[in-house]
């Protein structure tokens, strides 16, 4: 090795028998983190395909993100301020069959904003949240054998939520919306807007505002 650079050719790995720069390679250019939005509702089909790229079932027991073991121990809940043809309130996402199940009334965004460190003001204004969450215990106990002990299991969950994130990014970028993940938050807070926002047994892992950007 005598330190000479190599080049990777075109950026991306995309030649011209791929079909140049459309596809994944236009969702990773094009995606951005959106923190002002326009006042305008979202559908719920669009919402419809955020959720299932967070967490949707692609058959045989698969979902579209990886999991440690198969496990899939995260949750998504959405909270919806301005959606077309759903009522305000907190809905949790059942993959299996593509379908929300309400679990608190009433218009939360300012609440759950609230409990932001720094983006109370504008994620607000989104007019959904994404709030991605996750049985670290169950983890926790499932991985207990595999050192560091007590840590890989979560490491795996935070791993998944990762990518749980990437995936609503991309899928915002193809619908034209925008979106932005949110981690800093006070966990008490954000679970006292509603007993019901998580799921039993889970921890508070994101927020994701999703909408139509500003111009």
């Amino acid at each position: 090795m005598d330190g000479a650079r190599v080049s990777l050719g075109p950026v991306g790995g995309v030649g011209r028998e791929t079909g140049g720069e459309g596809g994944l390679f236009s969702l990773l250019r094009r995606r951005r983190s959106t923190r002002c939005f326009a006042g305008r509702a979202v559908d719920r089909e669009q919402v419809g395909g955020l959720l299932w790229a967070a967490q949707g079932e692609t058959g045989e027991g698969h979902r579209v993100g990886p999991s440690a073991h198969g496990l899939y121990p995260l949750g998504v809940t959405l909270i919806a301020g301005a959606v077309e043809g759903l009522d305000p309130g907190a809905y949790r996402y059942e993959a299996g069959a593509h379908e929300l199940r309400p679990v608190a009334e009433g218009d939360l965004r300012e609440r759950v904003a609230g409990t932001t460190l720094v983006d109370r003001e504008w994620l607000r204004e989104a007019p959904a949240l994404l709030l991605l969450s996750g049985d670290l215990a169950a983890a926790t106990r499932h991985f207990a054998d595999q050192p560091p002990r007590g840590l890989r299991g979560q490491r795996y969950v935070w791993l998944e939520a990762g990518h749980a994130s990437q995936n609503v990014y991309l899928r915002a970028a193809e619908a034209g919306l925008g979106a932005v993940l949110v981690a800093g938050f006070d966990d008490e807070l954000l679970r006292g807007v509603r007993p019901s926002l998580l799921p039993y047994g889970h921890e508070p892992l994101g927020l994701m505002a999703v909408g139509f950007p500003a111009e």
